[in-house]
């Protein structure tokens, strides 16, 4: 019966869609679509600061919204399809970082241009059609049913290697593929962006300005797992450092002195790997972005087994992790007072999973954004 409305719904979408393609496409009009959260992602700002710097007059449309649990927020969401309904269909290119229900329920132009950039650099642990019918996955008649990840035009991808990971999450074509890295490589290697965090940090947390070293624990999104942090803490000599938690769902808890300070969700995981001396995480695609910082990375897979049978990783987790794997909360931080860094092992696995790093990721995704744009001035 479920999935009987749910089709019923897609088809009455697509007859209102029918009629709002009626209205004009705008051949330089690129829409913006994120439901990771209601804030502007830093990928979305990095290409839109790149292309108000090429002053190519293209017009900008962002739609961030969040679709959180609840009845009321998803009638809240609902509606907000309808808005996102009308910019996609006149747009002339749609950008993602995330599935986006009308995207792919809905009958698109043949014209329209999507790109899927996804908001993780790499792939860790498996996600869409790769961990279909998984205990943490999706269930592959609702999969199918809602269309999962259809109607891409590219989708990017951060190597070769991950290429054909990625290929198979999204049940891509490999001509859809594109090596292209996320903006915020860029980010994470700019020293500007760096001292920007670093003070807005000390600005909202000024206990931590304290020259103690910062210990980042940022762990994946599980279900039904109760991380207990505050036992965690207590094995940190807080006397030495910070100890920092950010929860896949954006809240921040730091612990100092002894003390728990909670004010929010103020940064993202990515930007607190600019404040980070040492980085633990579990199963998390926050490891790509951390290599590239060139920090000790430590991993906390006290839940290993029961992991790798509901979800698993698209690489030999046991093998290949650039750091140490540790089941005891405890060994990771004497590694930390050990300064234990595997640092070329790091370094190795950085440049196997992140091809050109040492372009301009921003600029190269732009300038395949400005090519979709000429192509329909030809």
């Amino acid at each position: 019966m479920k999935y009987i409305v749910i089709k019923f719904g897609i088809g009455f979408l697509n007859v209102i869609y029918f009629f709002i393609k009626l209205f004009s496409r705008q051949k330089n009009k690129i829409t913006f679509i994120s439901r990771q959260g209601n804030d502007l992602p830093i990928d979305f700002k990095m290409i839109l600061e790149e292309l108000k710097n090429e002053n190519e007059g293209a017009e900008t449309v962002i739609l961030c919204k969040e679709l959180k649990d609840g009845i009321k927020n998803k009638i809240e969401y609902f509606f907000h399809m309808f808005k996102q309904m009308y910019h996609i269909a006149t747009s002339k290119i749609v950008i993602l970082d995330g599935y986006c229900i009308t995207v792919c329920v809905l009958k698109q132009r043949k014209d329209l241009v999507v790109i899927q950039i996804w908001h993780a650099l790499g792939s860790l642990k498996k996600f869409g059609y790769s961990s279909l019918d998984l205990a943490d996955g999706r269930n592959s008649k609702m999969a199918k049913t809602m269309k999962m990840h259809q109607n891409y035009t590219y989708i990017l991808t951060s190597s070769q290697i991950s290429r054909k990971f990625f290929q198979e999450a999204f049940n891509a074509k490999e001509e859809q593929m594109k090596v292209i890295n996320l903006p915020r490589v860029d980010f994470l290697q700019s020293e500007d962006a760096k001292e920007q965090v670093v003070n807005k940090f000390k600005q909202i947390y000024p206990e931590t300005d304290n020259n103690k070293e910062n210990i980042l624990y940022c762990p994946t999104k599980r279900k039904k797992i109760n991380l207990k942090v505050e036992e965690m803490a207590k094995e940190v000599p807080l006397e030495k450092y910070n100890f920092i938690v950010k929860l896949h769902d954006g809240t921040e808890i730091i612990y100092i002195d002894g003390k728990k300070i909670e004010r929010g969700k103020n940064f993202l995981g990515l930007e607190l790997l600019h404040i980070a001396d040492y980085i633990i995480t579990d199963y998390s695609a926050i490891v790509f972005e951390a290599t590239i910082t060139k920090k000790p990375i430590y991993f906390y897979a006290f839940d290993y087994d029961d992991y790798m049978k509901n979800r698993g990783t698209y690489i030999d987790y046991e093998k290949e992790m650039p750091g140490p794997i540790c089941k005891q909360w405890k060994e990771i931080i004497e590694l930390i007072e050990e300064k234990h860094y595997e640092q070329e092992k790091e370094l190795a696995f950085c440049h196997q999973y992140i091809d050109n790093l040492e372009e301009n990721a921003t600029k190269r995704l732009v300038n395949l954004i400005l090519g979709e744009l000429k192509d329909e001035g030809e």
